[in-house]
């Protein structure tokens, strides 16, 4: 692509809009121009004033270098070749920003450059529909969502471990941002590896994300909470401790268990911490169905010296433009405070978390969890926001084995 060609498709939209129908569905912003910016931001401007579009003859006299060859080309064609322009440049640059940082550091620099690329991806997809053209669409998309209903036990998305969620039919849906806290030591990361088998074991391609274990104590966790939901109860004691246990049944889980659509990262290649940057390189990698971050709040941005409340909103927001834009579930588990007095016994608000209030509003579900009054086997989880509608009840009770990898929901009066 060179300065002549970046021309004469410019010139084509330019000429190209001054048809109404073509005018009325053109959204590039100006800044895409290079050539011919004036041109059509005196068009516009023109068609603005005097309600009406100029004639050609002015058009070309005002602006002599715009192409005249290009006057008869198709509008869509032209609307199409001058996105690839812009991918174009924007890639260019994208590389030209970098230059100085792969010769330092060509680790950071790939990252960079990457997370650039998905950035220019994203802004390249087309954002916006007419509300009729989507009408046959919506209508396959409910007839889909039927189907699988009938075929998925009336679950339309990811089953999660809440009765309470499965039975409104939803689960956990593509686009969501679900949140869940919990005061240290309750066991929020114990309930993410529960929330990964789960989808797992649904064969949903799954990212498990965590900031404060390694891979390998996960993987445990792992181990001990499938191999219940599969009958075949091992202990995480034993496995951790190398204590005796029955090895055959441990051998016979693994063969049996096929987990390569199971992924769990600890650590991000050329990175010192896990960043945002990084998760969104790893999804793009793996493209996961669902992804659990264990211990958010140990996640860095982009605006890391900014502000405490602008780097929240960052992340926050941003984990939920990642859902969006990925048509995924983001699972994001974070640290209440560990405030003097607190009452254990009480699910924590989003008062009690750093900057909640932009967590809460950034999610589509939040949970809250805490230990149960004189019984250590028990967690409550508390559903503080459910966007999809009214739940059967706001709390769930689990009964809690993590040693046999038992976390299900039961029912507090047969206690």
């Amino acid at each position: 692509m060179d300065s002549e060609s970046f021309s004469f498709v410019e010139s084509a939209l330019v000429f190209g809009l001054l048809e109404d129908q073509n005018f009325k569905k053109f959204n590039h912003p100006l800044s895409q121009f290079v050539v011919h910016k004036d041109a059509v931001e005196w068009s516009m401007k023109f068609r603005d004033d005097f309600k009406e579009a100029v004639s050609n003859g002015a058009l070309i006299e005002k602006y002599p270098s715009l192409r005249s060859d290009a006057r008869d080309t198709n509008f869509d064609y032209a609307q199409q070749e001058f996105k690839k322009q812009v991918l174009f440049r924007q890639v260019i640059k994208s590389f030209s920003d970098n230059k100085t940082l792969l010769s330092s550091n060509p680790k950071s620099a790939l990252t960079s450059i990457v997370n650039s690329l998905a950035d220019v991806e994203v802004g390249y997809d087309e954002d916006v529909s007419q509300y009729d053209d989507g009408e046959t669409d919506r209508l396959a998309e409910y007839e889909d969502r039927v189907e699988k209903r009938t075929l998925g036990e009336g679950m339309i998305g990811i089953r999660t471990p809440f009765r309470t969620i499965n039975a409104t039919g939803m689960g956990w849906q593509p686009g969501e941002l679900v949140s869940f806290f919990a005061r240290p030591t309750v066991g929020k990361t114990w309930l993410c590896v529960k929330i990964a088998c789960e989808a797992a074991l649904q064969g949903k391609k799954t990212l498990l994300i965590s900031t404060e274990m390694t891979k390998q104590s996960i993987g445990m966790r792992v181990d001990v909470v499938m191999s219940n939901m599969m009958g075949m109860k091992l202990s995480h004691h034993a496995i951790r401790t190398g204590s005796q246990m029955d090895t055959a049944l441990y051998k016979k889980f693994l063969q049996s268990n096929n987990r390569k659509n199971l992924m769990i990262s600890d650590s991000i290649s050329g990175e010192e911490s896990i960043s945002m940057s990084g998760i969104s390189g790893l999804i793009r990698k793996y493209r996961p169905d669902i992804c659990i971050i264990d211990g958010v709040y140990l996640v860095s941005t982009a605006v890391s010296n900014r502000a405490a409340w602008e780097q929240s909103h960052s992340l926050f927001y941003g984990l939920k433009n990642f859902a969006l834009a990925n048509n995924m579930t983001i699972v994001a588990a974070t640290q209440a405070t560990r405030e003097a007095g607190a009452n254990l016994f009480q699910p924590p608000g989003p008062n009690q978390v750093a900057f909640g209030d932009a967590l809460i509003r950034a999610s589509d579900v939040a949970l809250s969890m805490c230990l149960v009054e004189n019984f250590p086997q028990l967690r409550d989880v508390q559903f503080q926001k459910f966007r999809d509608g009214v739940l059967g009840s706001d709390l769930a009770t689990l009964k809690w084995d993590v040693n046999q990898g038992l976390i299900t929901e039961t029912d507090m009066a047969a206690m």
